[in-house]
């Protein structure tokens, strides 16, 4: 519950600042500078993010960083308010929450397998990120209603409050998590940091599955997701269409949650998703071939649909298999995985753009190398293979 009320304040939150800097500021050039104050931090601290996970109790690192948030939240409301909120400030704003994004993920990444048992933890990671996915489906649209009838003080303070419910349900005396076990003494952030990487470059399971991630995100989600508004544009279509293929990538991934939820995967999960790593390089190639809006929005579906069942048996595997005193540097190592290497891709796609390769082109040669990449790893990842 605290993961979808975070969730669901944080789509409003930032739907309505991009909104604001379009709408109000009138500054639609801006707005890739705020993504990046929220992507830089997040990705800079990520790794300290989990080192710390493993040293403090995971509900009071969760629980400060979303009672932090409402707090910015606050503050821009005054802001507002008082006609004080601008690009300056919402830079200042958005590395803020950046920053403490990169505290709270390995946080809830970690305690997740602390208080789950080994057989639900496939249901549970399931769970979560499709709630994760369906909130960002119904947070934008309930940030657009609230604007429709109010201003930007309905929203942010909406946006604010689902954030302090999240904060209330993750008060550590109600979670009862386990305290972590004290570091030895003369152990720094520096040291923790290291175990915590040569922990997973000594195992074959956590190497090739950080891997996995690594390549389906920088070859696959990462150009998909930016290329939706280039693509819809070169094809003279609609914002409506824009909507759709980023609806159609969220409904995908959200019903290969539930999917797993409904099938609690346990036998040859190695085998199955490395085959569906392959899968969903296939049916981005296809996706890239073609111009017709109705198959777009399908492959896209198909492609977000195959893409999770590539990460969440990847990341329930290493989940299970970790040691507990090491499970926050370790999964913020595969949170950045997840999500460090999209803003790479990004900025990779719009380098090539600018110059003036045709979108099709770029997507297809991103394909193709992420093809390849996974048939590379097939073979040199035996073991993982094997993995149940």
């Amino acid at each position: 519950m605290s993961g979808l009320t975070v969730m669901l304040g944080f789509s409003m939150f930032f739907l309505s600042v991009l909104w604001f800097i379009v709408d109000v500021l009138e500054q639609p050039a801006v707005l890739g500078i705020v993504l990046m104050a929220v992507s830089i931090p997040r990705v800079a601290m990520m790794i300290y993010g989990g080192v710390l996970a493993d040293k403090i109790r995971k509900s009071f690192i969760m629980f400060t960083t979303n009672f932090l948030q409402v707090l910015v939240m606050a503050a821009m409301i005054v802001l507002f308010v008082n006609d004080w909120l601008q690009i300056s400030s919402l830079i200042v704003i958005a590395l803020v929450f950046g920053f403490l994004d990169a505290f709270f993920f390995p946080a809830v990444s970690s305690m997740i397998p602390i208080i789950v048992r080994d057989e639900e933890l496939q249901r549970a990671n399931s769970l979560f990120q499709g709630s994760t996915e369906l909130m960002f489906i119904i947070g934008p649209l309930i940030a657009g209603f609230l604007l429709t009838i109010g201003d930007f003080t309905l929203t942010f303070s909406a946006a604010g409050l689902f954030i302090l419910v999240s904060a209330v349900l993750v008060f550590p005396p109600f979670i009862k998590d386990p305290e972590p076990d004290k570091r030895p003494e003369g152990s720094t952030a520096v040291t923790d940091l290291k175990e915590g990487l040569a922990y997973v470059w000594n195992s074959s399971l956590h190497r090739s599955g950080t891997f996995t991630i690594v390549i389906i995100n920088l070859f696959m989600i990462g150009p998909l997701i930016v290329s939706f508004p280039i693509l819809v544009s070169a094809l003279g279509g609609t914002p409506f269409e824009l909507s759709l293929l980023e609806g159609g990538l969220a409904a995908g991934t959200f019903l290969a949650s539930v999917a797993l939820i409904a099938w609690n995967v346990r036998n040859r999960r190695g085998r199955l998703v490395l085959y569906a790593l392959l899968a969903s390089f296939i049916l981005f190639f296809v996706f890239s071939q073609v111009e017709t809006m109705p198959f777009l929005v399908l492959l896209t579906a198909f492609s977000g649909f195959a893409a999770m069942f590539v990460y969440l048996p990847t990341v329930t595997m290493v989940q299970e298999k970790t040691d507990k005193a090491k499970l926050g540097r370790v999964m913020s190592i595969i949170t950045l995985a997840a999500s460090g290497f999209e803003p790479v891709a990004f900025g990779l796609i719009s380098l090539l753009v600018a110059a003036q390769l045709p979108i099709q082109t770029i997507l297809s040669v991103t394909a193709v190398t992420g093809l390849l990449l996974g048939v590379l790893l097939v073979w040199k990842s035996p073991d993982f293979r094997k993995m149940d």
